[in-house]
């Protein structure tokens, strides 16, 4: 599985400049001509180098089309069939994540569609490869002075421009490329939207309302009474439900010691006190983060293992958790899968600062009652960047109003709604605000069990090659728009699996078993010893240790 970026992860908060290699072509602000396509950036080519790109030049401010312009960076993946039956659109979360995360799934989880359509991404305005928002602030211990000078700068370079860096504004982009992209040859439209992207996808359905012939929502942010301050809250809920599963799971079960979700709240507790298990390294941010990555990401074969051997605490228990400690923390697990640096343009905090204060902060909560919350929650935000958020809250909120802000989105277009019953970002709790604004009998709501946020790329089925659970109700939705989608796949998703692999027990605890059995201490050397002695077993292990490394 590779990793859907969701909404507010724990973002990078530095801004730098980057050389890039940009499309070689650039489309006039024009909707009757067609786009001017040629290569893409290194970083938006697919694996085949089949898909085009193109600079769509759009109006800053769609209140006046004549006025300062900037650049959308489209792409084209022509179908594969040479005979398209429709496009597809796909709209990336966040805010402020770059699309190029698609054209990485044309050869995996989007593959299904490549043969009979054109998928097209954009780039998000102020993000990645589209003119991108960045300071070039450096940042400081003093976050909050950093903030505030990162904002003068962009607000000094950009005046109120800056407030048209909006969902709206992207969904007016939206509209505009959809209908260029049909100046030659008009082909029914499709979007999809995941995370945040359901959020700008809903927002098109509000400035055009027949701009598509469908839409598909995936782990939907409502467009109204939703917030990012109950993040927290929202985990610590979806926490709950996982543990039910384990609980009713032989294995899992069986192997766990603890009896109930009261009796690791109590267990926690004594840990961050320390009162229990202080021989360990973790801190109590740490475990928290934890519980907020592997909730996130489904690594709970690791996840509930950590518990188990905390409640326990022997020795070995130790070495073990100090090991996983030394691996998400100290930079061995980055350095045991090679993680390359971060591309600056492969998101745009800015935007999601924009976006987030302005847009997504509806259900708001003070700084205090945030930090009495975490005081002894399971999974929460370290109290750091908490602060921080804090901070961008007054320095980047209350900066525009949009009037579709919060508001219901009524649209006659035929909506598709996926969700995962264990999403955290977007709980399924939410849905029923999303079907209130349901005005057609073709707007139909699918909610997936024992799946986490972005259902078509984390739905995996048990049979062998097949697509995701996701991707085959969004075929039949596309394909019978005014019908209930087979939803038959559902029977045969793979759900969770508390059991890690000996490898991955290895590799993450020192210990062959993840519940039990003797631990030794490893260094990164030792690591590296395993991986180059098992290099196929590590290939098929590696996304569990990106999931928990790259955070």
């Amino acid at each position: 599985m590779k990793r859907l970026t969701i909404v507010l992860a724990i973002l990078s908060l530095i801004s730098t400049f980057n050389i890039r290699a940009t499309p070689s072509e650039r489309a006039i602000y024009n909707p009757y001509i067609d786009f001017e396509w040629g290569n893409c950036p290194t970083q938006f080519k697919s694996y085949d180098n089949r898909n085009l790109c193109s600079l769509a030049e759009v109006p800053l401010d769609w209140e006046a089309p004549n006025a300062k312009k900037i650049d959308i960076l489209v792409s084209k993946y022509p179908a594969k069939s040479g005979n398209s039956q429709g496009q597809i659109w796909f709209l990336q979360g966040g805010p402020g994540a770059s699309a190029s995360f698609y054209v990485k799934e044309f050869e995996t989880n989007l593959n299904h569609f490549t043969q009979d359509y054109d998928l097209y991404v954009i780039e998000h305005r102020g993000v990645g490869w589209s003119t991108h928002l960045a300071c070039t602030t450096p940042p400081t211990a003093d976050y909050a002075a950093y903030s505030q000078a990162c904002f003068d700068e962009l607000h000094q370079q950009w005046g109120e421009g800056l407030y048209k860096f909006t969902t709206t504004s992207a969904a007016k982009d939206l509209d505009y490329v959809i209908s260029k992209s049909k100046t030659i040859d008009w082909l029914p439209s499709y979007v999809y939207g995941a995370s945040y992207g359901t959020l700008w996808a809903q927002r098109f359905s509000q400035i055009a309302p027949t701009g598509a012939q469908g839409i598909i929502l995936d782990s939907v942010v409502p467009s109204e009474k939703f917030g990012l301050d109950s993040w927290d809250e929202n985990f610590n809920d979806i926490f709950a439900d996982m543990f039910t599963y384990c609980q009713n799971d032989d294995f899992c079960r069986s192997q766990l010691s603890l009896n109930s979700l009261d009796e690791l709240k109590t267990l926690v507790n004594k840990v961050y006190s320390g009162q229990h298990c202080p021989a360990t390294n973790f801190k109590r941010f740490e475990l928290q983060a934890i519980s907020l990555i592997a909730l996130s990401r489904s690594v709970e074969q690791i996840l509930i293992p950590m518990y188990h051997r905390l409640a326990r605490c022997n020795t070995n228990d130790v070495i073990a958790l100090n090991n996983l400690h030394r691996f998400m923390f100290t930079g061995t697990g980055k350095q045991f899968i090679e993680l390359s640096a971060k591309d600056p343009f492969d998101s745009s905090p800015i935007v999601s600062k924009l976006i987030v204060q302005n847009e997504i902060n509806y259900n708001e909560r003070d700084i205090h009652t945030k930090l009495e919350y975490c005081k002894d929650a399971i999974s929460c935000i370290p109290e750091y960047i908490l602060y921080q958020r804090h901070i961008d809250k007054q320095v980047w909120g209350n900066r525009y109003i949009d009037p579709y802000a919060y508001q219901p989105t009524q649209h006659y277009m035929p909506t598709l709604v996926l969700n995962g019953d264990l999403d955290p970002q977007t709980p399924h709790y939410y849905i029923p605000i999303v079907q209130s604004a349901f005005t057609s009998g073709n707007q139909r709501y699918v909610e997936l069990p024992e799946t986490e946020h972005g259902v078509i790329f984390v739905s995996h089925s048990t049979k062998e090659n097949a697509n995701t659970c996701g991707v085959d109700i969004m075929q039949s939705f596309i394909n019978h728009l005014w019908s209930q989608p087979d939803t038959s796949c559902i029977k045969d998703l793979q759900g969770l699996n508390f059991k890690a692999s000996q490898f991955e027990s290895q590799v993450i605890f020192g210990s062959s078993e993840a519940f039990n059995g003797n631990a030794i201490t490893q260094s990164l050397h030792d690591l590296n010893v395993l991986k180059n002695s098992n290099p196929n077993i590590y290939i098929q292990a590696r996304d569990t240790f990106l999931r928990l490394a790259d955070f």
